[in-house]
Protein backbone atom coordinates (compact mmCIF):
# COMPACT_ATOMS: atom_id res chain seq x y z
CA UNK A 1 0.00 0.00 0.00
CA UNK A 2 2.80 2.53 0.38
CA UNK A 3 4.65 1.38 -2.54
CA UNK A 4 7.62 -0.88 -1.52
CA UNK A 5 8.73 -4.12 -2.30
CA UNK A 6 5.75 -6.37 -1.64
CA UNK A 7 8.30 -9.96 -1.20
CA UNK A 8 8.65 -9.87 2.35
CA UNK A 9 9.22 -13.20 3.84
CA UNK A 10 9.08 -14.47 7.33
CA UNK A 11 12.48 -14.92 9.26
CA UNK A 12 11.32 -18.83 10.59
CA UNK A 13 15.48 -18.85 12.41
CA UNK A 14 13.72 -15.82 14.67
CA UNK A 15 10.44 -17.74 15.50
CA UNK A 16 12.01 -18.56 19.02
CA UNK A 17 13.73 -15.20 19.66
CA UNK A 18 10.07 -13.76 18.99
CA UNK A 19 8.21 -15.90 20.68
CA UNK A 20 10.03 -15.86 23.74
CA UNK A 21 9.90 -11.75 23.40
CA UNK A 22 6.30 -11.68 23.64
CA UNK A 23 6.79 -14.38 26.22
CA UNK A 24 9.21 -12.50 28.61
CA UNK A 25 6.47 -9.24 28.21
CA UNK A 26 3.59 -11.78 29.19
CA UNK A 27 5.03 -13.29 32.12
CA UNK A 28 5.79 -9.67 33.26
CA UNK A 29 2.67 -8.56 32.48
CA UNK A 30 4.14 -5.39 30.83
CA UNK A 31 4.58 -4.22 27.68
CA UNK A 32 8.48 -2.94 27.53
CA UNK A 33 11.50 -3.09 25.14
CA UNK A 34 13.67 -3.67 28.20
CA UNK A 35 12.42 -6.09 30.68
CA UNK A 36 13.52 -7.58 33.65
CA UNK A 37 14.28 -10.88 34.48
CA UNK A 38 11.35 -12.94 35.51
CA UNK A 39 12.38 -14.68 38.83
CA UNK A 40 11.42 -18.27 37.57
CA UNK A 41 12.87 -17.76 33.56
CA UNK A 42 16.14 -19.70 32.70
CA UNK A 43 19.31 -17.10 31.95
CA UNK A 44 19.32 -17.93 28.63
CA UNK A 45 15.96 -18.47 27.87
CA UNK A 46 15.68 -14.59 28.95
CA UNK A 47 18.41 -13.21 26.78
CA UNK A 48 16.73 -14.17 23.87
CA UNK A 49 13.53 -12.67 25.00
CA UNK A 50 15.55 -9.41 25.36
CA UNK A 51 17.20 -9.67 21.97
CA UNK A 52 13.35 -9.84 20.95
CA UNK A 53 11.93 -7.02 22.67
CA UNK A 54 15.00 -4.77 21.96
CA UNK A 55 14.88 -5.12 18.03
CA UNK A 56 10.87 -5.46 17.67
CA UNK A 57 7.75 -3.36 17.66
CA UNK A 58 5.74 -4.69 20.71
CA UNK A 59 1.72 -4.68 20.92
CA UNK A 60 -0.27 -5.93 24.07
CA UNK A 61 -4.13 -6.12 23.87
CA UNK A 62 -5.16 -7.62 20.31
CA UNK A 63 -4.92 -11.16 19.00
CA UNK A 64 -4.10 -10.85 15.27
CA UNK A 65 -1.20 -10.21 14.10
CA UNK A 66 -3.03 -8.40 11.06
CA UNK A 67 -4.52 -5.91 14.03
CA UNK A 68 -1.36 -5.26 15.79
CA UNK A 69 0.22 -4.28 12.56
CA UNK A 70 -2.58 -1.79 12.43
CA UNK A 71 -1.47 -0.60 15.75
CA UNK A 72 2.22 -0.09 14.82
CA UNK A 73 1.18 1.73 11.81
CA UNK A 74 -1.41 3.95 13.55
CA UNK A 75 1.55 4.97 16.40
CA UNK A 76 -0.14 8.02 17.03
CA UNK A 77 -0.48 8.33 20.49
CA UNK A 78 1.40 11.11 22.53
CA UNK A 79 4.35 9.13 23.26
CA UNK A 80 4.77 7.77 19.53
CA UNK A 81 3.45 10.56 17.11
CA UNK A 82 7.09 12.69 17.74
CA UNK A 83 8.63 9.99 15.75
CA UNK A 84 6.28 7.23 14.36
CA UNK A 85 9.49 5.09 15.22
CA UNK A 86 7.35 1.34 14.99
CA UNK A 87 5.32 2.73 11.82
CA UNK A 88 8.81 3.56 9.90
CA UNK A 89 10.72 0.59 10.82
CA UNK A 90 7.63 -1.25 8.89
CA UNK A 91 8.35 1.06 5.89
CA UNK A 92 11.46 0.54 5.61
CA UNK A 93 12.49 -0.18 2.32
CA UNK A 94 15.57 -2.13 3.50
CA UNK A 95 13.22 -4.40 5.06
CA UNK A 96 13.23 -7.81 3.71
CA UNK A 97 12.18 -10.30 6.65
CA UNK A 98 10.01 -10.25 9.63
CA UNK A 99 8.86 -12.58 12.22
CA UNK A 100 6.14 -12.06 14.70
CA UNK A 101 5.39 -13.91 18.23
CA UNK A 102 2.30 -14.01 20.32
CA UNK A 103 1.96 -14.92 24.00
CA UNK A 104 -1.63 -14.96 26.41
CA UNK A 105 -1.08 -13.52 29.88
CA UNK A 106 -3.31 -14.80 32.53
CA UNK A 107 -4.90 -12.06 34.59
CA UNK A 108 -6.84 -12.07 38.09
CA UNK A 109 -10.25 -11.33 36.75
CA UNK A 110 -10.02 -14.20 34.11
CA UNK A 111 -9.29 -12.17 30.82
CA UNK A 112 -6.42 -13.31 28.77
CA UNK A 113 -4.26 -10.55 27.56
CA UNK A 114 -2.08 -11.21 24.37
CA UNK A 115 1.14 -9.35 23.97
CA UNK A 116 3.05 -10.37 20.43
CA UNK A 117 6.24 -8.83 19.06
CA UNK A 118 7.26 -8.25 15.04
CA UNK A 119 10.75 -8.19 14.27
CA UNK A 120 11.71 -4.89 13.23
CA UNK A 121 15.65 -3.80 12.57
CA UNK A 122 16.11 -6.21 9.62
CA UNK A 123 17.84 -4.70 6.96
CA UNK A 124 18.53 -7.93 4.55
CA UNK A 125 17.36 -5.99 1.21
CA UNK A 126 20.65 -6.81 -1.33
CA UNK A 127 19.20 -4.25 -4.20
CA UNK A 128 18.56 -0.41 -3.51
CA UNK A 129 14.62 0.60 -4.01
CA UNK A 130 14.34 3.50 -5.97
CA UNK A 131 11.84 5.92 -4.20
CA UNK A 132 11.34 9.55 -3.85
CA UNK A 133 9.40 9.26 -0.66
CA UNK A 134 6.87 6.63 1.28
CA UNK A 135 4.00 8.18 2.49
CA UNK A 136 1.38 6.77 4.64
CA UNK A 137 -1.72 6.86 3.71
CA UNK A 138 -0.18 6.18 0.51
CA UNK A 139 -0.90 8.55 -3.01
CA UNK A 140 -3.83 7.25 -5.23
CA UNK A 141 -6.64 5.19 -3.60
CA UNK A 142 -6.36 3.88 0.22
CA UNK A 143 -8.69 1.32 1.91
CA UNK A 144 -10.06 3.48 5.22
CA UNK A 145 -10.06 0.10 6.78
CA UNK A 146 -6.27 1.20 7.48
CA UNK A 147 -6.11 4.90 8.45
CA UNK A 148 -7.86 5.92 11.60
CA UNK A 149 -9.48 9.57 12.16
CA UNK A 150 -6.75 10.06 15.04
CA UNK A 151 -3.89 8.48 12.99
CA UNK A 152 -1.11 10.96 11.86
CA UNK A 153 -0.10 11.30 7.90
CA UNK A 154 3.44 10.84 7.69
CA UNK A 155 5.98 11.50 4.35
CA UNK A 156 9.47 9.79 4.75
CA UNK A 157 11.95 11.63 2.35
CA UNK A 158 14.78 9.86 0.85
CA UNK A 159 18.05 11.08 2.40
CA UNK A 160 19.99 10.60 -0.61
CA UNK A 161 17.85 13.06 -2.65
CA UNK A 162 16.84 15.41 0.32
CA UNK A 163 18.47 17.68 2.49
CA UNK A 164 17.58 16.15 5.85
CA UNK A 165 20.07 18.85 7.33
CA UNK A 166 17.99 21.76 6.24
CA UNK A 167 14.38 21.14 7.91
CA UNK A 168 13.52 24.71 9.50
CA UNK A 169 11.75 26.19 6.38
CA UNK A 170 9.52 22.77 6.30
CA UNK A 171 5.64 23.35 6.21
CA UNK A 172 2.61 21.34 4.96
CA UNK A 173 -1.05 21.96 3.71
CA UNK A 174 -3.85 19.15 3.85
CA UNK A 175 -7.10 20.10 1.79
CA UNK A 176 -10.23 18.32 1.88
CA UNK A 177 -11.96 18.47 -1.35
CA UNK A 178 -15.57 17.96 -0.93
CA UNK A 179 -16.12 21.12 1.22
CA UNK A 180 -12.65 22.77 0.53
CA UNK A 181 -11.43 22.77 4.21
CA UNK A 182 -8.07 23.49 4.91
CA UNK A 183 -5.22 22.49 7.32
CA UNK A 184 -1.35 24.43 7.45
CA UNK A 185 0.91 23.09 9.23
CA UNK A 186 4.36 24.28 10.76
CA UNK A 187 6.73 23.84 13.81
CA UNK A 188 3.89 25.88 16.55
CA UNK A 189 1.94 22.87 16.06
CA UNK A 190 2.71 20.65 19.02
CA UNK A 191 -0.44 19.80 20.55
CA UNK A 192 0.18 15.97 20.65
CA UNK A 193 -4.31 15.31 20.98
CA UNK A 194 -4.89 17.18 18.33
CA UNK A 195 -3.11 19.18 15.40
CA UNK A 196 0.33 17.99 15.14
CA UNK A 197 3.57 18.43 13.22
CA UNK A 198 7.21 17.66 13.42
CA UNK A 199 9.90 17.11 11.32
CA UNK A 200 11.79 14.07 12.20
CA UNK A 201 15.59 12.81 11.19
CA UNK A 202 16.81 10.18 13.86
CA UNK A 203 17.32 6.70 12.94
CA UNK A 204 13.96 5.18 12.11
CA UNK A 205 13.43 2.91 9.05
CA UNK A 206 14.01 5.98 6.53
CA UNK A 207 15.67 8.67 8.84
CA UNK A 208 13.56 11.70 7.54
CA UNK A 209 9.85 12.21 7.99
CA UNK A 210 7.66 14.71 8.32
CA UNK A 211 4.60 14.18 10.40
CA UNK A 212 1.05 16.27 10.15
CA UNK A 213 -2.04 15.00 11.95
CA UNK A 214 -5.49 17.32 11.27
CA UNK A 215 -7.46 17.74 14.38
CA UNK A 216 -11.70 17.67 13.61
CA UNK A 217 -11.71 15.12 11.19
CA UNK A 218 -14.40 12.77 12.40
CA UNK A 219 -13.28 10.06 9.81
CA UNK A 220 -12.01 9.14 6.41
CA UNK A 221 -14.75 8.54 4.46
CA UNK A 222 -16.05 7.21 0.87
CA UNK A 223 -14.68 9.13 -2.20
CA UNK A 224 -13.20 11.57 0.00
CA UNK A 225 -10.21 13.32 -1.49
CA UNK A 226 -7.37 15.06 0.62
CA UNK A 227 -4.34 17.17 -1.14
CA UNK A 228 -1.29 16.94 0.71
CA UNK A 229 1.72 19.38 0.31
CA UNK A 230 5.06 20.15 2.22
CA UNK A 231 6.84 23.30 1.33
CA UNK A 232 10.17 24.19 2.55
CA UNK A 233 12.39 21.10 1.04
CA UNK A 234 15.95 21.03 -0.71
CA UNK A 235 17.55 18.39 -2.39
CA UNK A 236 21.20 17.78 -2.05
CA UNK A 237 22.07 19.74 -4.15
CA UNK A 238 20.61 23.21 -2.18
CA UNK A 239 17.59 23.45 -4.83
CA UNK A 240 14.07 24.43 -3.47
CA UNK A 241 11.71 21.05 -3.54
CA UNK A 242 8.06 20.32 -2.76
CA UNK A 243 6.05 17.22 -2.54
CA UNK A 244 2.27 16.94 -3.65
CA UNK A 245 -0.07 14.00 -3.96
CA UNK A 246 -3.61 13.42 -3.63
CA UNK A 247 -4.89 10.49 -1.75
CA UNK A 248 -8.79 9.03 -2.25
CA UNK A 249 -10.08 6.65 0.72
CA UNK A 250 -12.36 3.91 -0.17
CA UNK A 251 -14.13 1.23 1.44
CA UNK A 252 -12.45 -2.15 0.97
CA UNK A 253 -13.68 -4.83 3.16
CA UNK A 254 -17.57 -5.70 3.98
CA UNK A 255 -18.34 -4.15 7.01
CA UNK A 256 -22.09 -5.12 9.57
CA UNK A 257 -24.20 -2.27 9.55
CA UNK A 258 -25.04 -3.00 13.41
CA UNK A 259 -23.54 -1.08 16.09
CA UNK A 260 -25.99 -2.19 18.84
CA UNK A 261 -27.05 -5.75 19.79
CA UNK A 262 -29.48 -7.84 17.94
CA UNK A 263 -31.78 -10.11 19.73
CA UNK A 264 -33.52 -13.14 17.99
CA UNK A 265 -35.59 -15.67 19.03
CA UNK A 266 -34.95 -19.42 18.99
CA UNK A 267 -35.14 -20.77 15.55
CA UNK A 268 -35.41 -16.82 14.33
CA UNK A 269 -33.27 -15.73 11.05
CA UNK A 270 -32.13 -12.46 10.36
CA UNK A 271 -29.75 -11.02 7.74
CA UNK A 272 -26.90 -8.78 8.64
CA UNK A 273 -27.11 -5.36 6.97
CA UNK A 274 -24.13 -5.33 5.79
CA UNK A 275 -21.90 -2.06 4.16
CA UNK A 276 -20.11 -3.68 0.97
CA UNK A 277 -16.55 -2.76 0.10
CA UNK A 278 -14.33 -2.81 -3.06
CA UNK A 279 -13.79 -7.02 -2.24
CA UNK A 280 -17.20 -8.13 -3.11
CA UNK A 281 -15.68 -12.25 -2.45
CA UNK A 282 -13.56 -14.05 0.02
CA UNK A 283 -15.36 -12.49 2.76
CA UNK A 284 -15.42 -14.41 6.05
CA UNK A 285 -18.03 -14.89 8.89
CA UNK A 286 -17.77 -16.31 11.73
CA UNK A 287 -19.97 -16.77 14.77
CA UNK A 288 -17.98 -17.05 18.13
CA UNK A 289 -20.49 -19.62 19.59
CA UNK A 290 -21.96 -21.76 17.25
CA UNK A 291 -24.28 -23.46 19.79
CA UNK A 292 -25.91 -20.17 20.28
CA UNK A 293 -26.18 -18.44 16.65
CA UNK A 294 -24.75 -19.85 13.72
CA UNK A 295 -23.81 -17.18 10.19
CA UNK A 296 -23.47 -18.78 7.52
CA UNK A 297 -21.52 -17.46 4.30
CA UNK A 298 -23.84 -14.80 3.18
CA UNK A 299 -24.16 -13.01 6.28
CA UNK A 300 -27.24 -14.95 7.68
CA UNK A 301 -27.84 -15.40 11.11
CA UNK A 302 -30.13 -17.80 13.03
CA UNK A 303 -30.86 -18.03 17.01
CA UNK A 304 -30.03 -21.80 18.34
CA UNK A 305 -30.76 -21.22 21.87
CA UNK A 306 -30.57 -19.02 24.42
CA UNK A 307 -27.88 -17.36 25.19
CA UNK A 308 -25.26 -14.39 24.00
CA UNK A 309 -23.06 -14.31 20.86
CA UNK A 310 -21.44 -12.73 18.81
CA UNK A 311 -20.73 -12.75 14.99
CA UNK A 312 -17.73 -11.36 12.96
CA UNK A 313 -17.03 -10.11 9.35
CA UNK A 314 -13.13 -9.99 8.63
CA UNK A 315 -12.36 -9.47 12.11
CA UNK A 316 -8.74 -10.02 11.30
CA UNK A 317 -9.04 -6.44 11.66
CA UNK A 318 -9.98 -6.45 15.40
CA UNK A 319 -13.28 -6.57 17.08
CA UNK A 320 -14.78 -3.59 15.17
CA UNK A 321 -16.61 -6.13 12.68
CA UNK A 322 -18.26 -8.06 15.46
CA UNK A 323 -21.69 -7.78 16.41
CA UNK A 324 -23.33 -8.87 19.54
CA UNK A 325 -25.87 -11.23 19.04
CA UNK A 326 -29.01 -12.64 22.34
CA UNK A 327 -30.87 -15.55 21.60
CA UNK A 328 -34.29 -15.64 23.52
CA UNK A 329 -36.43 -19.31 23.56
CA UNK A 330 -39.43 -17.17 22.55
CA UNK A 331 -40.69 -13.79 22.14
CA UNK A 332 -43.31 -11.37 20.77
CA UNK A 333 -44.37 -11.21 17.35
CA UNK A 334 -44.75 -8.06 15.03
CA UNK A 335 -47.54 -7.24 12.93
CA UNK A 336 -47.53 -8.83 9.20
CA UNK A 337 -47.01 -5.63 7.74
CA UNK A 338 -44.23 -4.34 9.70
CA UNK A 339 -42.57 -8.31 9.22
CA UNK A 340 -40.24 -7.08 6.38
CA UNK A 341 -39.27 -3.46 7.43
CA UNK A 342 -39.04 -4.87 10.91
CA UNK A 343 -36.47 -7.34 9.90
CA UNK A 344 -34.26 -5.10 8.07
CA UNK A 345 -34.58 -2.62 10.51
CA UNK A 346 -33.59 -5.38 12.68
CA UNK A 347 -30.72 -6.44 11.00
CA UNK A 348 -28.77 -2.78 10.60
CA UNK A 349 -28.93 -2.57 14.11
CA UNK A 350 -31.63 0.05 14.73
CA UNK A 351 -34.14 -2.51 16.84
CA UNK A 352 -31.45 -2.81 19.78
CA UNK A 353 -32.54 -5.86 21.92
CA UNK A 354 -33.62 -3.79 24.72
CA UNK A 355 -36.05 -2.27 22.99
CA UNK A 356 -37.58 -5.15 20.74
CA UNK A 357 -40.48 -5.98 22.91
CA UNK A 358 -44.09 -4.37 23.24
CA UNK A 359 -44.54 -4.29 19.59
CA UNK A 360 -48.17 -2.76 19.35
CA UNK A 361 -47.63 -0.95 22.04
CA UNK A 362 -47.12 2.81 22.31
CA UNK A 363 -43.37 4.15 22.57
CA UNK A 364 -42.83 6.74 25.05
CA UNK A 365 -40.78 10.00 23.99
CA UNK A 366 -37.94 8.80 26.19
CA UNK A 367 -37.68 5.71 24.05
CA UNK A 368 -37.93 6.99 20.73
CA UNK A 369 -35.47 9.37 21.26
CA UNK A 370 -33.03 6.97 22.21
CA UNK A 371 -33.54 4.96 19.68
CA UNK A 372 -33.54 7.95 17.24
CA UNK A 373 -29.85 8.56 18.43
CA UNK A 374 -28.85 5.35 17.72
CA UNK A 375 -30.10 5.27 13.98
CA UNK A 376 -27.99 8.28 13.94
CA UNK A 377 -24.58 7.00 15.05
CA UNK A 378 -25.09 4.06 12.45
CA UNK A 379 -26.20 5.90 9.71
CA UNK A 380 -23.09 8.29 10.20
CA UNK A 381 -21.01 5.04 11.50
CA UNK A 382 -19.42 6.69 14.61
CA UNK A 383 -20.17 7.14 18.51
CA UNK A 384 -22.10 10.42 18.67
CA UNK A 385 -21.41 10.65 22.92
CA UNK A 386 -19.17 13.41 23.86
CA UNK A 387 -18.52 15.81 26.36
CA UNK A 388 -19.80 18.57 25.65
CA UNK A 389 -23.20 16.83 25.89
CA UNK A 390 -22.42 14.38 28.06
CA UNK A 391 -21.23 16.31 30.82
CA UNK A 392 -23.54 19.27 29.99
CA UNK A 393 -26.65 20.42 31.88
CA UNK A 394 -29.57 18.94 30.85
CA UNK A 395 -32.27 21.60 29.57
CA UNK A 396 -34.62 19.29 31.39
CA UNK A 397 -35.40 18.76 34.81
CA UNK A 398 -37.52 15.63 34.27
CA UNK A 399 -34.46 13.54 32.56
CA UNK A 400 -31.00 13.65 32.77
CA UNK A 401 -29.90 11.27 29.59
CA UNK A 402 -27.36 12.20 26.94
CA UNK A 403 -29.46 11.17 24.03
CA UNK A 404 -32.22 13.88 25.24
CA UNK A 405 -29.67 16.34 25.38
CA UNK A 406 -28.08 15.75 21.98
CA UNK A 407 -31.12 15.44 20.21
CA UNK A 408 -32.97 18.55 21.47
CA UNK A 409 -29.46 20.35 20.79
CA UNK A 410 -29.34 18.88 17.03
CA UNK A 411 -33.12 20.31 17.05
CA UNK A 412 -34.70 16.81 16.41
CA UNK A 413 -37.46 16.98 19.80
CA UNK A 414 -38.08 19.92 21.86
CA UNK A 415 -39.32 20.00 25.70
CA UNK A 416 -43.01 19.84 26.22
CA UNK A 417 -42.98 22.74 28.09
CA UNK A 418 -40.41 25.44 30.24
CA UNK A 419 -37.83 22.74 31.30
CA UNK A 420 -40.10 20.12 30.65
CA UNK A 421 -39.53 17.09 28.39
CA UNK A 422 -42.33 14.71 30.10
CA UNK A 423 -40.31 11.64 29.09
CA UNK A 424 -42.90 8.83 29.39
CA UNK A 425 -45.53 10.89 27.17
CA UNK A 426 -46.71 9.26 24.21
CA UNK A 427 -46.22 10.40 20.49
CA UNK A 428 -49.34 10.84 17.84
CA UNK A 429 -48.33 10.26 14.29
CA UNK A 430 -48.88 14.09 13.01
CA UNK A 431 -45.92 14.59 16.02
CA UNK A 432 -43.87 11.78 14.67
CA UNK A 433 -43.79 13.23 11.17
CA UNK A 434 -42.62 16.45 12.58
CA UNK A 435 -40.31 14.51 14.72
CA UNK A 436 -39.11 12.58 11.50
CA UNK A 437 -37.91 15.68 9.22
CA UNK A 438 -35.98 16.75 12.12
CA UNK A 439 -34.56 13.57 12.45
CA UNK A 440 -33.74 13.18 8.65
CA UNK A 441 -32.46 16.52 8.71
CA UNK A 442 -30.10 16.13 11.40
CA UNK A 443 -28.57 12.73 10.56
CA UNK A 444 -27.68 14.06 6.94
CA UNK A 445 -25.84 16.96 8.20
CA UNK A 446 -23.73 14.81 10.60
CA UNK A 447 -23.82 11.99 7.64
CA UNK A 448 -23.10 14.61 5.05
CA UNK A 449 -21.65 17.78 6.63
CA UNK A 450 -24.61 19.10 4.66
CA UNK A 451 -28.05 20.03 4.74
CA UNK A 452 -31.06 17.60 3.74
CA UNK A 453 -32.78 17.34 0.88
CA UNK A 454 -36.33 17.88 1.89
CA UNK A 455 -39.47 18.90 -0.39
CA UNK A 456 -40.65 22.24 -0.30
CA UNK A 457 -44.86 22.37 -0.08
CA UNK A 458 -45.39 23.83 -3.10
CA UNK A 459 -43.55 20.75 -4.83
CA UNK A 460 -46.13 18.41 -3.26
CA UNK A 461 -48.88 20.80 -5.08
CA UNK A 462 -51.37 17.83 -6.73
CA UNK A 463 -50.18 15.03 -4.63
CA UNK A 464 -53.35 12.96 -3.52
CA UNK A 465 -54.47 13.81 -0.51
CA UNK A 466 -55.12 11.56 2.93
CA UNK A 467 -59.05 10.61 3.35
CA UNK A 468 -58.29 11.62 6.60
CA UNK A 469 -56.92 14.94 5.55
CA UNK A 470 -59.44 17.13 7.89
CA UNK A 471 -58.29 15.51 10.87
CA UNK A 472 -54.69 16.40 10.59
CA UNK A 473 -53.43 19.82 12.62
CA UNK A 474 -52.79 22.49 10.26
CA UNK A 475 -49.29 22.68 12.20
CA UNK A 476 -48.20 19.44 11.26
CA UNK A 477 -50.19 18.94 7.93
CA UNK A 478 -46.69 19.89 5.70
CA UNK A 479 -45.10 18.13 7.59
CA UNK A 480 -47.11 15.22 7.07
CA UNK A 481 -46.90 15.41 3.37
CA UNK A 482 -43.09 16.05 3.57
CA UNK A 483 -42.31 13.22 5.64
CA UNK A 484 -44.62 10.77 3.06
CA UNK A 485 -43.09 12.66 -0.32
CA UNK A 486 -39.37 11.35 1.36
CA UNK A 487 -40.84 7.38 2.31
CA UNK A 488 -40.31 8.67 5.97
CA UNK A 489 -43.56 7.62 6.80
CA UNK A 490 -46.55 6.21 5.08
CA UNK A 491 -50.10 5.90 5.61
CA UNK A 492 -52.14 3.53 7.77
CA UNK A 493 -54.21 1.48 4.91
CA UNK A 494 -57.18 2.66 2.93
CA UNK A 495 -56.26 5.91 2.09
CA UNK A 496 -55.96 7.17 5.56
CA UNK A 497 -53.15 8.43 7.59
CA UNK A 498 -54.80 8.21 11.42
CA UNK A 499 -53.09 11.30 12.57
CA UNK A 500 -54.08 11.25 15.95
CA UNK A 501 -53.04 7.29 16.41
CA UNK A 502 -50.31 6.71 18.91
CA UNK A 503 -47.17 5.58 17.61
CA UNK A 504 -46.31 2.31 18.19
CA UNK A 505 -42.95 0.20 18.44
CA UNK A 506 -43.31 -1.42 15.38
CA UNK A 507 -43.75 1.94 13.85
CA UNK A 508 -41.25 3.62 15.18
CA UNK A 509 -38.95 0.41 13.76
CA UNK A 510 -40.61 0.66 10.43
CA UNK A 511 -39.91 4.05 9.92
CA UNK A 512 -36.52 4.50 11.43
CA UNK A 513 -35.52 1.92 9.27
CA UNK A 514 -37.16 4.22 6.47
CA UNK A 515 -34.83 6.99 7.48
CA UNK A 516 -31.60 4.85 7.26
CA UNK A 517 -32.06 3.35 4.17
CA UNK A 518 -32.89 7.09 2.75
CA UNK A 519 -29.65 8.68 4.20
CA UNK A 520 -27.51 5.64 3.33
CA UNK A 521 -29.04 5.70 -0.45
CA UNK A 522 -27.63 9.55 -0.77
Amino acid sequence: MAGLPDDLTADWPLEQQEQTAALVNAVNNELTHYPSKPADMDGEQFNLGHAGTSTSNLFMGSRTFYDNVLGYMSDSDSSNIDRLGHRRWILNPEMQKTMFGMVYAAQKDGYSAPYASMYAFNRDRSSEVSYDYVAWPSAGHFPQELFAAGDAWSVSLNPKRYDKSRISDIKAELKRERDGRTWTFDSGDTNKSGRYFNVETSGYGIPFAVILRPDGVEKYGDDDTYQVRITGLYDNSGGQREVSFKTTFFRLLTSPVARYPIQLDKGETVQLGLRNGAQKIGNTFRSSDKTVATVDANGVVKGIRAGSASVSVDDYLGTSREVYIQVRDKGEKVSKWAVLDYAAAKGNGLVDASYDHSYQKPISRYEFTGLAVQMMETAVGRNLYNDDVAYGNSPFRDVDDWRVTLANKLGIIQGTSGSKFTPYDTITREQAATLLLNLYNAAFQLSSGTSAFAPAGAELTGKVKFGDDGTIAAWAKDNVYKATALSLMKGTGGGLFTPKGKLTYEQTFVILQNVFKVIEAK
